[in-house]
Order: C-alpha cells, then sequence, then structure tokens
C-alpha cells in the first residue's frame, strides 16, 4: 500500500472541509448578525469542536494505509461526528428566539455536507482495497 491512493486524497479533502468550516459563521439572525459559528464561548464550542476533531481525525487516517479496517472505522467515526455537529447546529437554530431554521443557516454548512459524501468515497475506496488485497493473497 502507498499513500498516494485516492481514498487518501478523499480524507484530506474531508478534512480541509471540516477544518473550514470550524471557523466560519454556521448560523445568522434576522440582523445579519453571527449567532453560531468560529471559535467562540459556550455553545459555540461544541461544533467547533467537533469540527476540529473529524478534521485532525480525517488527517489522522490518511496515514493509517497499512490498516485498512481501522481507517474504515475512522472513516465512519468521523460520518457520526460529523452528522452530531449537523445536529448541534441545528439544536441551537431552533432554540433561538428570533431565528427561523431555514432562513439563517448559512451556505457554509454545505461543507459538512460534502465532508460526509468524501468521507464515504473514501470508505468505499477502502473497501475496495481490502477486496483486492484479499483476493490478491487467495491467488497465492
Amino acid at each position: 500500500m502507498v499513500i498516494q491512493r485516492k481514498q487518501s486524497l478523499f480524507l484530506l479533502i474531508a478534512a480541509i472541509l471540516m477544518g473550514i468550516f470550524a471557523f466560519m459563521p454556521s448560523l445568522w439572525d434576522a440582523n445579519g448578525n453571527t449567532i453560531l459559528g468560529g471559535y467562540g464561548e459556550g455553545v459555540d464550542m461544541i461544533p467547533f469542536i467537533l469540527s476540529c476533531l473529524t478534521a485532525l481525525l480525517s488527517f489522522f487516517a490518511i496515514f493509517k494505509f497499512k490498516s485498512l479496517r481501522f481507517q474504515k472505522i475512522l472513516c465512519v467515526v468521523n460520518i457520526l461526528l460529523i452528522i452530531a455537529t449537523l445536529a448541534t447546529i441545528c439544536c441551537v437554530a431552533l432554540m433561538q428566539k428570533d431565528c427561523d431554521l431555514l432562513g439563517s443557516i448559512t451556505y457554509y454548512n454545505l461543507l459538512p455536507v460534502l465532508a460526509i459524501i468524501f468521507l464515504l468515497l473514501a470508505h468505499k475506496g477502502i473497501s475496495h482495497d481490502q477486496r483486492l488485497l484479499s483476493g490478491s493473497s487467495r491467488i497465492r
């Protein structure tokens, strides 16, 4: 196995997307002020920490190419962390008084969705590598 696989590229893109998302605003109020996003205090820290953790785990998974099973587990954990991040943002949006859910969510919230897509593509590529390796060892 080498590090120049397409799933390594997918994991890198997911890490970059989540790294960018960690510092972007996620919610606005009716006046255009940022309610949630970036590095802040209190509730702001939960999506920030989850986003940074996801970015770091995605980057860490790139270098675990020798253990495909562990790399697949990291992809699944990352997807679950991204879903938890988005759920936290939705909960905060629903708790705001002057904030309607659809009008206040920013387009930066598409970055985690794109990261999930790239993590699913990486998971599929890792599964393909596992099948290739098991097939080649069976032939020997």
